[in-house]
Formats: C-alpha cells, sequence, structure tokens
C-alpha cells in the first residue's frame, strides 16, 4: 500500500486538478461510503461571491468558486438554499446572498458527475430560513427542484451500508431539515453544535425506505464559534476525539457502519462571525488536522466540511486549504486499495475464474466419491486419471491465484470448463459401465499361473496391462479365444 501512497502523492503535487477530477475511481467498489475520506467545504456556495461589501467582510468562507471546488477534488458540499421573491432557491451564508443559485449548484454536480462517472456527491443540505424573502414556500420549491426529470435519477436513496459502486455518478443529499414526509437522500435528526460526546453521538440518518438498513448512526463535531479564550483548543479537541473515533473503526459489515461528519470550520477574532474570523480559525484546525493525519495510524476521516479549501495562504492567514484536501484524498489510500482499471479487471476476471473452478472442483469430488461409492469392484483403475484431473484443476488454480497476486488476469484468459467438466462426466460414465460389466460375469478363480498358451492380460475397464495386477481382478484373453477374469494373489500370500 506504500508505494501507491506515495505515488499518488507525487501525483497530487505534479498535477492536482488532473488528478481529482476522478480520485474516486481509484476506490474499490465493496468500500462503504462511510469509510471513505471525503473532503468537503463548509458555505461551499460563498466561494462565488457576492453583491456588495457585507458578504466579503462577513460571509466568506471559501476564495475558490462552487466548481473550482470539484477540481481540486471536493466531494461533499454544504448548500443552505433560501427562497427568493423571483421563485428560485438561492445559496445562502445566514441572510447574505452568495452568487450562486441552488439549481445551479446541483446542475453543475451533475454535469461533473456525467463527465466523471466514476465519482460521487455527498450534500449537507440546510434550510437557511433566515434569508427567506419568497412567498412559495421553501419545501415546495425544493420538492419541485429535486423532481425534475433532468436531476432525478442522479439522486440516491440513503442506506447506512452504501458502498462505493451504488454511490458512483450519484449525489446523496442528507438534510437536517424535514421538508417532505419521506427524503430524496436522507434526514439528518439530533443534530449537536457543541462539545459533548453523549449528545454528538447521538444522530441518526433516516432513508426513504424501510427496510433494517435505511436508518443509520450518525457522529458529528460541529462547534462552530471559537472566539472566547480556549475555544479554538476544545474545537481542535473535539476533532480529534471524531477522528480517534472513525479512523480506528473500518466498518466490514452493515452493523458496524457509523457515518461522521467533521466540522473543520468555525470562526474566531470576536463574537460575530467574519470573513477573518473563519480565516484565523481555519489557520489552526487545518494545521491540527493535517498533523494528526501525519501522526496516527491511517483511518477513514468521515466527511470533513473546510473553509478556505484550494488556497495554502488567505489574506495573510496560513490556511494550508490545498494541502489539506491533498492529504484527505491521499489518506484513502494507506487503507484502501488503491484500485486502477487493470486491478478492476484482474478483481473481476478472479472472482469469475474462482467460480467456474469452485463448481469443477465440486464436480470432481462428486465423481471421485461416486466412483469409489457405486464402482467398488473396479475403481482402483480410475485412481490415475482421477489424480490426473486433480492435478489439472490444483495447477490451474496455483495459476490464477499467482497471475491475481500480480495483477495480471485480463479477460482473455479462460478455462476449458465446458471441456474438464466432459472429463469428469465421461469418466464416471466409464467406470459405471465397467462396473455393470464386472457385476454381469464372474470371476473365473484365482490364478497362479498362466493357462491355456499364450495371453493378453487387460484391467476390468479395458485397458490392456503387461501382466496381472496383483491382488485386483484381472481380465485374461487366450490365444484360443478364451477370456476369464482372475484374480492375481499378492506376493508372499
Amino acid at each position: 500500500m506504500k508505494k501507491f501512497y506515495f505515488a499518488l502523492m507525487a501525483l497530487l503535487g505534479l498535477n492536482t486538478c488532473a488528478f481529482a477530477d476522478n480520485w474516486m475511481s481509484h476506490l474499490p467498489d465493496e468500500t462503504y461510503v462511510a469509510a471513505v475520506s471525503i473532503p468537503g467545504t463548509h458555505d461551499s456556495g460563498t466561494g462565488n461571491g457576492f453583491d456588495g461589501f457585507l458578504g466579503e467582510t462577513f460571509a466568506r468562507t471559501q476564495d475558490i468558486s462552487f466548481g473550482d471546488q470539484w477540481k481540486i477534488g471536493i466531494r461533499a458540499f454544504d448548500l443552505r438554499p433560501c427562497t427568493t421573491k423571483d421563485g428560485y432557491l438561492n445559496i445562502n451564508h445566514g441572510i447574505v446572498a452568495t452568487k450562486l443559485r441552488f439549481d445551479d449548484a446541483l446542475y453543475q454536480l451533475r454535469d461533473s458527475l456525467i463527465a466523471n462517472p466514476s465519482e460521487f456527491v455527498v450534500i449537507h443540505l440546510l434550510h437557511e430560513d433566515s434569508g427567506d424573502s419568497g412567498d412559495t414556500p421553501y419545501e415546495t420549491m425544493l420538492m419541485e427542484l429535486l423532481q425534475r426529470d433532468d436531476l432525478k435519477d442522479f439522486f440516491v436513496d440513503f442506506r447506512k451500508d452504501l458502498k462505493v459502486s451504488d454511490m458512483r455518478g450519484k449525489m446523496l443529499i442528507l438534510s437536517r431539515d424535514k421538508y417532505a414526509s419521506k427524503p430524496v437522500g436522507g434526514f439528518m435528526s439530533n443534530w449537536c453544535g457543541y462539545i459533548d460526546w453523549n449528545q454528538q453521538t447521538r444522530g441518526v440518518i433516516t432513508g426513504a425506505g424501510t427496510g433494517a438498513y435505511s436508518t443509520g448512526a450518525l457522529y458529528m463535531q460541529d462547534f462552530s464559534d471559537t472566539h472566547e479564550e480556549g475555544a479554538v483548543d476544545v474545537k481542535i479537541g473535539g476533532i480529534q476525539k471524531l477522528l480517534d473515533y472513525t479512523t480506528t473503526h473500518i466498518p466490514t459489515s452493515p452493523v458496524q457502519i457509523v457515518w461522521a461528519y467533521n466540522f473543520a470550520s468555525a470562526y474566531c477574532n470576536g463574537s460575530i462571525s467574519t470573513s477573518d474570523g473563519y480565516r484565523e480559525n481555519a489557520s489552526y484546525t487545518h494545521a491540527a488536522i493535517l498533523d494528526y493525519l501525519k501522526t496516527h495510524q491511517a483511518g477513514p476521516t468521515g466527511i470533513i466540511l473546510m473553509d478556505y479549501v484550494g488556497v495554502d495562504e488567505s489574506k495573510g492567514y496560513a490556511t494550508r486549504g490545498a494541502e489539506l484536501v491533498d492529504s484527505i484524498i491521499a489518506n484513502n489510500f494507506k487503507y484502501l486499495e488503491y484500485e486502477t482499471e487493470e486491478s478492476r479487471i484482474n478483481k473481476a476476471v478472479y472472482a469469475d475464474l474462482s467460480k467456474i473452478l469452485k463448481t469443477l472442483n465440486r464436480e470432481y469430488s462428486s465423481a471421485s466419491r461416486k466412483i469409489n461409492s457405486q464402482c467398488p469392484d473396479v475403481a482402483a483403475d480410475y485412481t490415475d486419471e482421477l489424480e490426473s484431473i486433480k492435478a489439472c484443476l490444483d495447477s490451474i488454480d496455483a495459476e490464477v491465484d499467482s497471475l491475481y497476486e500480480h495483477v495480471l488476469l485480463t479477460e482473455d484468459y479462460t478455462i476449458d470448463s465446458e471441456g474438464l467438466s466432459d472429463q469428469i462426466s465421461a469418466l464416471v460414465d466409464e467406470a459405471l459401465k465397467a462396473q455393470a460389466e464386472f457385476e454381469a460375469t464372474g470371476i473365473d478363480g484365482i490364478a497362479d499361473e498362466e493357462e491355456n498358451g499364450a495371453c493378453t492380460y487387460y484391467s476390468v475397464s479395458g485397458k490392456r496391462l503387461v501382466a496381472p495386477r496383483e491382488g485386483q481382478i484381472t481380465i485374461v484373453k487366450y490365444s484360443n479365444g478364451k477370456v476369464k477374469k482372475i484374480i492375481t494373489p499378492r506376493k508372499g500370500k
């Protein structure tokens, strides 16, 4: 795994955007989404700017646009729509409107997923009701948008056991508001915005289904006000405690799955949130997360929502937002297999070949039992043939394992399963026939020496022998045409 990690870090350093367009393509399909380390943005729409000075001073949390966030590898977005008098939902940060409409954000994500079908998106949705100005209810406008024909097929219903393969090319919307009887995605409840582990671990995500896995556990850290003395340390402690949990819990079955939101974002420097307050907080929390990822055993981070991604410096603050996004992406491949197209084909072909070999070995075992139980008088004559088939199967099995281990299996590798299966069936048929012929005639007796002149010897299955087999039945054909079945005593008997 290390060689893949270092190669990935080199690739990220050389050409971040080129790799980030499809970094999820290297995630194994069978990985639970909850076990993926996903970089995300807090108040994602603020990177598109505002009208007037208010947003720049008090509401900006991102320096790069919504579209550019995708390009650097962001796959989780915090979108906070509110109603407008013009009849659309706009993305706001509190009362401050950004220059990003909610429908435009969804269509941008849709188009990015069409262009990069290996990727997926998780959206943290929160109704920014303080910014509402329209007459049509938020719930009505939201459902109209999510049910549009050109969008609805891109949304996936929440299940706690969602895998990467389920999510590729899709968006999962997780809303903190209940806007309908059933969600498009999932509803999050019991949200906690302060540091209290007992409360932070009571979250629940509920999907639209009714199955056992339509509801899942949610842990969160969303302490957002760090302006008081010591509050930054409390925030960092909360981030680290949730990381302590997520990085040491890689689920191997659905019952172990816990989804996690870990907010790096908050504001320092005053009791009212300001853009510089978010910058200052980012300089502390981002450094703490980077240090954690470097010094702790690798494991899932969950979804980390950050401020000022894609830039390592913003207005004089060392935000390290580009470095942190790259590190979260790379963290995946410290504990997950780094997949390429070749490795994915290798794995798929191996799975198919394993099924074929399992079937052939089952047929072989059945044939061996049948010959030994139903053909007791002639079974010894088929030992060599059975051993030959078994050796062939073992050889193929070993070759397939070796090719898989070295990621060399391709779709061109095939097994003549039909030929081997026919060979096994034919051997059983031959043994049954030989047993039937044996039972139809008697044994002449025990022969100590040859009789009636020159003769040739055959096994009961018709194979010519050089001499009678000791202790076994032998068919003797004499030169005068006479045929007998004899048993030759073992030497010393």
